[in-house]
């Protein structure tokens, strides 16, 4: 997502808790890092203060803000309610939704003053289609949507979107390990995501707003 928001001439601020995870990244995109294109924040994103000033200092640095992509997130299933801990639930909303919460909610007033800009989330099918044990989960991205739908009506008569993407399954090296028997090439490519959601932040996806896109591959 990075590569793919940088090559695509935006300046791009990602939020961290991981020095290795961070460092890996600046690596990767060294020339970026030293430009000043790339920036690293600590935070935590299921905090609203943290969120806060994450926002506030990539505002600062960039001079403004014209793009969330709100990536943060999280599973856990195989459990059923009735046997499901408060541990699992609370982290399920705090990842999955508080965070996309309060990631808009910081984010707006700066989109605002930019004239607009674009709020783009990632839900999951799995939202819509709701599998046994995974309620905590599906509850949780279900309220994304909600949260998706209610900003887009809120701004519908500004400069202001807000869209949702809905992958199947995405072939990343954890979702590999987690499933190694699985058919990786029907799994979604982390480029295909990558692409559609720098559509949605383009000017050509001005007249889009609350709209939860299934990018299923052939999952």
């Amino acid at each position: 997502m990075t590569r793919r928001f940088l090559t695509g001439g935006y300046r791009v601020a990602v939020t961290f808790r991981s020095d290795a995870e961070w460092d890996a990244l600046k690596t990767e995109h060294a020339a970026a890092a030293e430009q000043g294109t790339l920036l690293g924040l600590r935070a935590d994103v299921t905090q609203t203060d943290s969120v806060r000033e994450a926002v506030e200092a990539a505002a600062g640095r960039f001079e403004g803000l014209r793009v969330l992509v709100h990536l943060a997130g999280g599973y856990a299933g195989g459990t059923p309610v009735e046997s499901i801990d408060e541990t699992t639930v609370r982290r399920m909303v705090e990842l999955n939704l508080l965070s996309a919460f309060w990631a808009a909610a910081h984010s707006i007033p700066h989109l605002k003053r930019a004239g607009g800009g674009r709020l783009l989330f990632v839900s999951s099918r799995g939202a819509l289609e709701c599998y046994p044990g995974a309620a905590a989960y599906a509850a949780s991205k279900l309220g994304l949507h909600a949260l998706v739908q209610t900003l887009a009506k809120e701004h519908r008569e500004s400069a202001v979107t807000a869209n949702a993407i809905l992958p199947s399954v995405i072939d990343t090296p954890a979702n590999r390990a987690s499933m190694p028997g699985a058919d990786f090439t029907k799994w979604v490519r982390p480029e295909s995501v990558a692409d559609i959601l720098v559509f949605l932040a383009s000017d050509e996806a001005a007249s889009t707003s609350g709209a939860l896109i299934p990018v299923y591959g052939r999952a």
